[in-house]
Order: C-alpha cells, then structure tokens, then sequence
C-alpha cells in the first residue's frame, strides 16, 4: 500500500479541481459514425457516408440520439473526450476525499491514545 499523508491527499485534491476547472465545454455521450447501403436502379450497392450521431441517456432513462453535422464533429469529439476526463476526475476526488477522511479519523484516534 502506497504511505500517503494528508498534506500530499489535499494537494492532490487542489489539482483535480484546478484540472477540472479547465475543461471548458463537455457532453455526455458518445459520438458514432456510420454508413449506409443504398441499392442504385442497376442493382448495384453503393455505401454511404460517413454520418454522424451522438448518443446519449436522459434524465428519463432512454437513449436519445441526435444527428451531428460534419463541421461540429471535431467540437463534439472533444466534449464527449472531456466528459470522460471530468467523469475520471470526479471519481479521483472522491477516492481522494474518502482516503482524507480515514486519515483524519485514524489520527484522531491516535491522538485520544
């Protein structure tokens, strides 16, 4: 197990919400791309594409997707990426917060000894 004091813990938890802080723009969700099979008048099978989507779950619990036009695809690209980061780092400082917390209570109790 890795000796990590409080000082260290809350310096670690200043960074991530420096880190968090910095991301500008983020959404949830996942971004596809897909093709399409279009059957000509001679019968020949012609792909299309690429087009895109974003995916994403609501508050009420169901998948909505929304088309995304080509000029937006790298924007959305790096929102969904810096969801993901937040999404990491919120995870971190709470890991961070409750090892914050064992510490503070296993000092506490050793200071009442």
């Amino acid at each position: 197990m890795l000796s990590v004091n409080l000082f260290e813990l809350s310096e670690r938890r200043i960074k991530i919400c420096n880190e968090i802080s910095e991301i500008e723009t983020m959404r949830r969700g996942t971004l596809n791309e897909f093709f399409y099979n279009s059957t000509l008048k001679d019968g020949t099978v012609k792909r299309r594409g690429p087009f895109y989507n974003i995916t994403y779950s609501s508050k009420a619990k169901t998948t909505v997707s929304k088309s995304v036009p080509k000029k937006d695809i790298e924007q959305i690209r790096e929102d969904t990426e810096n969801y993901k980061k937040f999404r990491e780092l919120t995870d971190e400082y709470a890991e961070v917060c409750e090892m914050i917390a064992v510490l503070s209570y296993s000092e506490d109790e050793a200071k009442k000894n």
